[in-house]
């Protein structure tokens, strides 16, 4: 960078992070000997300090006239101020208010920390108390020069104010000018440029399938903080993710929503480690820094494939480091994305003889559908039917012993938002419906065929009695003779023959009571 390239910048970054309409800048240009006659030398005065995120929209005035900004105040901001030894405004002469004039942006800067500003030493330095509802009071204070910095702040403040001069008395300001009066009780409006934690989203699930083996389609989000100087030396974005979940495909990096190179914008790489293994995706910013600007978005998406279930409820969590910004205050460098959760399933079912309590079926096949509720959905439209990684139809079919397992359903997805999950079903209304019956068993027809599953998280390992699923076994035509009918004309013929030899017997008896 060029000695007149970083001037520019130095004078952008103080005008930026200065004060906002301070009426302390207006004595620079108005303070003179002839005001100085109307200073009260007897009086002191005082420092508010009015703290916001980035200002904007305010016109505010050293005596506290104006409008304020609309952003937001800023709570425990440190500031303090210091005596500026050997200027004296108080002469009579433009000597003391021309050496405050002449105190140069490079002075300013090295005086962040220091012991001097410039040639002149700093002496009496006293803190302010921290910001409570973006305001911090001095006590009452001499007359005189003085250098105000910042000494803390939170850790989502990734530009501090730049040190500055103010004096008391301070003239007012009127139009950008001295207006011929003196301010004793100053207030101030030095800025704060506030970073944003990065977010982190689950999205379009639907459109990854619902079965184990599809992907989950993260998002990474961070609005780049303003930072001292405007240059970024360094944007990673790194995400370990939980070991039943695996990553392989190639992410898609973003500024501002148009798409970076590969290998000239940015390097994206896969590792693997751990016991057990998780993979870990890293993208580094490389070429893209150099145009990088406050404000900007950069967005990381990737997806990640649900390989096992475990508990069901499978948490990712991102890591972005800019610049080794410390965002969230835990005094390491980076700042983590809020927690988001993807939530899966087991389902195990029964195929069973309605005629034998217990005995399984073989060969049932039943397709399955998913609805978006979490209960009382068998009879509903619209259902969603579950596919295959290749489109095609998942089929679930009945083992020897009738049952029917799927490995894993999708549940729901949740993210935080003001510490609450948002929008994510903790269990999901499916249905399974009979397409083909056992071997020798009637196939259920309509909402017959039919047959709810409430999917909780995690693996299950038994099935609920109310997950069985009866079949009837089919019927037969009725065999000849042996039927109903002539079971009746044998019994009617036995009796016919009874009839006829009880005749013959007494006929006979007849015919020999006769004889005698």
């Amino acid at each position: 960078m060029s000695q007149n390239t970083a001037s520019r910048a130095m004078r952008r970054g103080l005008a930026a992070s200065a004060v906002l309409a301070v009426g302390a800048l207006g004595l620079f240009a108005g303070g003179s000997a002839a005001y100085a006659e109307n200073i009260d030398t007897a009086a002191d005065g005082s420092l508010t300090i009015h703290k916001f995120e980035t200002p904007g929209g305010g016109v505010m005035n050293p005596d506290g006239s104006g409008n304020a900004p609309t952003s937001a105040p800023i709570d425990g901001v440190v500031f303090e101020y210091c005596t500026i030894d050997g200027i004296d405004i108080l002469d009579g002469t433009n000597t003391g208010w021309n050496t405050v004039r002449a105190v140069t942006e490079a002075q300013l800067i090295g005086a962040r920390s220091g012991v001097a500003l410039g040639a002149h030493t700093l002496s009496n330095c006293t803190e302010l108390p921290a910001t409570v509802a973006g305001v911090a009071k001095s006590e009452r204070m001499p007359l005189g020069a003085y250098l105000v910095r910042e000494k803390s702040a939170p850790a989502n403040v990734t530009k501090k104010a730049e040190p500055f001069i103010v004096t008391i008395p301070t003239p007012g300001i009127n139009k950008g000018e001295g207006d011929g009066t003196w301010v004793y009780d100053v207030n101030l409006y030095p800025k704060n440029d506030i970073g944003d934690k990065p977010s982190k989203t689950i999205q379009n699930q639907p459109g990854n399938g619902f079965v184990l083996g599809s992907d989950v389609s993260y998002s990474i989000s961070q609005k780049t903080p303003a930072v001292t100087g405007d240059v970024y030396s360094k944007f990673i974005v790194t995400d370990t993710l939980d070991p039943r979940l695996a990553g392989e495909a190639a992410p898609v990096v973003s500024v501002n929503g148009t798409p970076l190179a590969a290998g000239a914008d940015y390097t994206a790489e896969w590792t693997k480690a751990g016991t057990p293994e998780q993979s870990t995706l890293t993208v580094t910013l490389t070429g893209a820094l150099a145009d990088l600007k406050a404000g900007d978005v950069v967005k990381v998406d990737f997806n990640a494939k649900v390989t096992s279930l475990g508990n069901g409820e499978i948490a990712n969590q991102a890591i972005v480091n800019v610049n080794d910004l410390d965002l969230d205050g835990d005094g390491e460098p980076g700042t983590p994305t809020d927690e988001v959760w993807t939530r899966w399933g087991k389902v195990m079912m029964k195929k069973v003889d309605a005629d034998a309590t217990g005995k399984g079926l073989q060969g049932a096949e039943f397709k399955v559908y998913m609805s978006e509720k979490a209960a009382d959905c068998r009879l509903d439209t619209g259902l969603t039917p579950v596919t295959n990684a290749d489109g095609s139809d998942l089929i679930a079919s009945s083992g020897a012993d009738g049952i029917i397992t799927i490995p894993g359903l999708w549940i729901g997805d949740d993210e935080l938002a003001g510490g609450t999950k948002t929008n994510g079903l903790t269990e999901r209304c499916y249905v399974l419906e009979e397409v083909k019956a056992p071997n020798g068993f009637v196939l259920p027809t309509g909402d017959d065929a039919k047959k709810e599953v409430i999917v909780t998280a995690g693996d299950v390992t038994e099935v609920p009695a109310a997950y069985e699923i009866p079949n009837k076994q089919q019927g037969v035509p009725e065999l000849p003779l042996t039927g109903a009918a002539g079971q009746v004309l044998m019994v009617v013929g036995g009796f016919a023959l009874v009839a006829i030899a009880a005749g013959s017997v007494m006929v006979a008896r007849r015919k020999q009571n006769a004889g005698a």
